[in-house]
């Protein structure tokens, strides 16, 4: 009996250690989810932590591939404002109508219960995975990238969480991508940190600027193939030494293209994006690597996202991937990511069957990098090994190495000749002023003064007939704020 509870207490300890060091759980291609706690009686769902988007947006409705949903008549706090609002996202649409309720995360201890805006997806396309686990997604961008509507302002969860707390927060992503070659789930941990704290983290060496505080949108200088040691790819030649023209103009190409629309940081998005020409480029020298470590993979797998499958785990031997980033340091500083093999080359099915009577064991790769037209999105399989913290106030996104996950390097600072943010004609980063749901209220409130300064200059001739000539009781008007909406829709 004492051993049988002594193994019960094992087994309860490793559990409740591993819940609480880990709160974010996927499978293979469906990025990273979160349990949250939703309305009064809570009703628990997941949803994909989202650094591509701004809003909190939940199914509220049954589909094919999932009856679980958030059910509205069943929270005693839900409110409904009463607004349609909608979002469109580079795969997938959804239409919804705009609630408020509570919401709290139990793996966040340090995040109060707030009550926010949530949008119910009432009808979507091409948004949910089919047998995804996940109904929905928690948006921690920026405002100007959330759900729209008319006449509408779809606030935020995180903007809720700052008001409550009355301080800015930031937060971080340890991303550990899968738990062995062997298996095809992925996890990771969500932390939420004040700035005083943030600004006490002294592993934090390495920071890019924000540029544009809509999504994380920073500084891409540059994506090559290390080969033999070197960072060096083909539209860079080797021979080339850093201070020559020749050598500037080619890196000068590079970084341009790598922003001509937008670079930016997503967790919500699955692949490394990059820009058509460059994507060809990275993909030939993996593809010539592979050939010469005499590793057969047809063209599928390296143009068309399609998979590649063998019958036991493989170990990748193939180069890592250096991407440059701007440096917050100096606009002529960079600093770079290494991203091994084992980061793009992605487990998406681990199906050990040995043993088994006529079973065939089968371990199926795809490719972590696409075409993104112009654009350019790090997505999480650009993080995974590494921690990211994202100083929303502040204007930064911090990289160091993580404890967890394939072994992914932050190596630099590196020196250029020239500023980097003219010679890749980057945007200034933003000031250190939070974009967030105040900025919107301060333009509402201002909006509205303006408004009834007007209505009190157009109003005041009657009024100084009324003064002059009062009216019966019975007969005075409302001019309610749903009056005057009423009057302007007529």
């Amino acid at each position: 009996m004492f051993v049988t509870r002594l193994i019960y207490f094992f087994v309860l300890f490793i559990t409740t250690t591993s819940c609480d060091q880990f709160n974010l759980y996927g499978q293979a291609g469906q990025a990273y989810a979160l349990e949250i706690n939703v309305g009064h009686p809570v009703q628990k769902l997941n949803v994909l932590v989202d650094t591509g988007s701004t809003t909190l947006a939940i199914a509220s409705y049954a589909r094919i591939d999932s009856n679980k949903y958030f059910h509205a008549d069943n929270s005693a706090s839900l409110f409904n404002i009463g607004k349609e609002v909608q979002a469109k996202y580079s795969q997938g649409t959804w239409i919804g109508n705009l609630v408020s309720d509570f919401v709290n995360i139990s793996t966040l201890p340090e995040v109060p219960e707030v009550k926010c805006d949530i949008a119910l997806i009432t009808k979507s396309h091409k948004f949910f995975m089919n047998g995804s686990g996940w109904q929905g997604l928690l948006g921690l961008a920026y405002l100007p990238v959330g759900a729209w509507g008319e006449n509408v302002v779809v606030g935020s969860w995180l903007d809720s969480v700052e008001k409550a707390l009355n301080k800015a927060m930031s937060f971080q992503l340890k991303l550990c991508g899968v738990r062995s070659s062997t298996n095809a789930t992925h996890y990771g941990k969500l932390e939420m940190l004040d700035d005083n704290t943030v600004s006490l983290n002294h592993n934090v060496e390495f920071r890019t600027p924000i540029l544009r505080k809509r999504w994380y949108e920073v500084g891409v200088l540059s994506i090559r193939v290390i080969t033999n040691g070197n960072k060096s790819m083909n539209i860079i030649e080797s021979n080339l030494t850093k201070d020559s023209d020749d050598y500037l103009n080619a890196y000068k190409e590079t970084c341009v293209k790598l922003n001509e629309e937008k670079s930016i940081v997503d967790s919500g998005t699955t692949n490394i994006r990059l820009p058509d020409t460059l994507f060809g480029e990275v993909v030939e020298e993996l593809k010539n690597a592979a050939a010469s470590a005499y590793i057969l993979i047809l063209d599928g797998f390296w143009y068309r996202g399609e998979s590649a499958c063998w019958p036991e785990p493989q170990e990748w031997s193939l180069p890592s991937i250096a991407v440059d980033l701007l440096s917050a340091d100096a606009d002529n500083q960079y600093f770079t990511l290494e991203i091994p093999p084992q980061n793009f080359m992605r487990v998406v099915t681990a199906k050990n069957n040995s043993g088994e009577g006529g079973s065939v064991s089968e371990f199926c790769y795809k490719l972590g990098f696409e075409a993104g037209g112009k654009e350019t999105i790090l997505g999480y399989t650009a993080m995974e090994g590494l921690q990211v913290l994202f100083n929303r106030s502040a204007g930064w996104i911090g990289w160091y190495p993580s404890d967890c996950g394939p072994k992914a390097r932050v190596t630099g600072p590196y020196n250029f000749s020239t500023s980097l943010l003219s010679l890749c004609q980057l945007t200034q980063p933003v000031p250190d002023v939070a974009v967030s749901i105040k900025a919107a209220q301060w333009t509402l409130c201002a909006v509205s003064i303006i408004a009834a300064a007007v209505l009190i200059y157009l109003l005041a001739p009657c009024v100084k007939i009324m003064i002059q000539t009062p009216l019966p009781m019975s007969q005075q008007i409302s001019l309610s704020q749903a009056a005057l909406v009423e009057q302007e829709a007529t």
